[in-house]
C-alpha cells in the first residue's frame, strides 16, 4: 500500500485535478440521463426546460468540486485532531486519485441506464424501482465511495504518520456525521 501512496504522491497534479473534473461531469450526466430518460418522459422537452437542464448540469459539477474540497477539509482536520501532521495542500491532490474509481463506476451507470427501457406507465417511479437492473444501478452509485473511503484512509495513514486506527477514523466520523445530520434533517422535514 505504501507503493500506491508513493505512486499518487509524485503524479502531475493536474491528474487529480483531471480527474475530479470528469467525476463531476460524469455525475452532472448521470443525473441528466436520468432525468432525460426517466423523469421527463411524459414532458415535452420545450426551451426553457433544456435550458434548466444546462443551467443544472453546470451547477452539478459544481457542487461535486465544492463537495470534494469539504469532504477533504473534513477528513484533514479530523486528522488533525489525532496529531496528525500534513499540509492541506498536498492532501488535497493526492486524494483525488482514488476518485477514478467512483468516477468509474459513475460511468458504468450511465452505460447502463442506456440499456433500461421502462414502458410508458402513470408511474415511472414505481416501475422504475420495480426493475432489478435500475436497483443495481442505484446500488452501485450508492456504494461507489467505499473504496474511495478506503484509499483515503491509506493515503491519511501514510501522509499523516497516523495509525491505522486514527486514519479509519479520519474518513469515518465525518462520512457518519454528515449521513447523522441528513438522517436529522429528513425527520425535521
Amino acid at each position: 500500500m505504501k507503493i500506491l501512496f508513493e505512486a499518487f504522491v509524485k503524479l502531475p497534479k493536474w491528474y487529480g485535478i483531471i480527474i475530479v473534473l470528469a467525476y463531476s461531469a460524469l455525475v452532472a450526466e448521470y443525473m441528466l440521463t436520468l432525468n432525460e430518460q426517466f423523469m421527463l418522459r411524459s414532458i415535452e422537452i420545450t426551451g426553457i426546460v433544456k435550458i434548466f437542464m444546462q443551467i443544472s448540469f453546470f451547477v452539478t459539477i459544481l457542487s461535486g468540486i465544492v463537495v470534494w474540497i469539504v469532504l477533504c477539509l473534513l477528513f484533514h482536520l479530523t486528522a488533525l485532531l489525532f496529531n496528525g501532521k500534513a499540509v492541506f495542500g498536498r492532501f488535497l491532490i493526492v486524494s483525488s486519485y482514488p476518485y477514478t474509481l467512483p468516477a468509474l463506476i459513475i460511468l458504468l451507470a450511465i452505460i447502463l441506464l442506456d440499456g433500461i427501457d421502462i414502458v410508458q406507465t402513470d408511474d415511472v417511479m414505481k416501475a422504475l424501482q420495480d426493475d432489478s437492473r435500475f436497483q443495481l444501478i442505484v446500488s452501485l452509485v450508492n456504494y461507489s465511495f467505499i473504496p474511495y473511503y478506503l484509499l483515503v484512509a491509506c493515503i491519511i495513514h501514510y501522509l499523516y504518520n497516523l495509525k491505522w486506527l486514527y486514519a479509519l477514523l479520519s474518513v469515518v466520523v465525518p462520512v457518519v456525521s454528515i449521513y447523522a445530520v441528513t438522517e436529522l434533517f429528513k425527520l425535521v422535514m
